[in-house]
């Protein structure tokens, strides 16, 4: 890329914060056009300023959700690129970062130039992901492509979807699967429901099928 990436911090780690926003200004590859302490400073920049490329964005602030914020920043400048910084592993809540409009996240704890690196993927409309948590989201997530009005889209399953579709497969009963995953078979009810809507299937048929699908298709790809 040859210009500038326009990028702004928000991070309520004053020390973090500030450590990060003077290494990205050292680099001339970056243009830092602003660090917040909170989510609703930001947006309000944001207004004002939309033409960022990407925004470095704290999970967990203390006066908006992340989220919340990501949700924001992308009605007002939907061009712009989130990246998440967080310590969370999780990666169910790392997909459900992806559902809600960001491209990217970094665990605070990983080098600096594996940040430089992300930045530079979402610039270039890429994801990026930390290499410690990169490898948790691979059984997560499927780039599955249906086609749907004629456009190819991503259907995201999480590990916990993943471990319900290869117990209906053994044809374990909801009862059974809740023994194994410890969870109550109402719960797995609910994700066998928002599994068929995902994947726009009627029943458990539909569901067994997906999983046999998914991998054949993972054996021969």
């Amino acid at each position: 890329m040859d210009k500038q990436i326009k990028t702004i911090l928000v991070e309520d780690e004053s020390i973090y914060r500030k450590c990060l926003t003077n290494y990205l200004k050292n680099r001339p590859q970056f243009e830092v056009l602003g660090d917040f302490s909170d989510g609703i400073t930001a947006i309000e920049y944001i207004k004002n300023h939309p033409d960022i490329d990407v925004v470095l964005l704290d999970l967990y602030l203390d006066s908006i959700n992340g989220l919340e914020v990501t949700n924001k920043i992308l009605a007002i400048a939907p061009t712009a690129n989130i990246l998440i910084l967080s310590r969370e592993e999780d990666p169910d809540i790392i997909l459900n970062i992806l559902k809600n409009g960001a491209k990217g996240f970094i665990n605070k704890d990983a080098p600096m130039e594996e940040l430089l690196v992300g930045i530079e993927a979402l610039a270039n409309g890429k994801s990026f992901f930390s290499s410690n948590i990169s490898g948790q989201l691979i059984p997560s997530l499927t780039d599955i492509k249906k086609k749907e009005k004629g456009h190819a889209i991503k259907t995201i399953i999480t590990k916990r979807e993943l471990q319900i579709l290869e117990y209906l497969f053994k044809e374990l009963t909801n009862k059974e699967i809740a023994e194994k995953l410890f969870i109550s078979p109402r719960t797995v009810d609910t994700h066998k429901r928002n599994l068929r809507k995902k994947l726009n299937v009627k029943n458990s048929v539909g569901l067994v099928k997906y999983y046999l699908d998914f991998y054949k298709n993972k054996a021969t790809g």
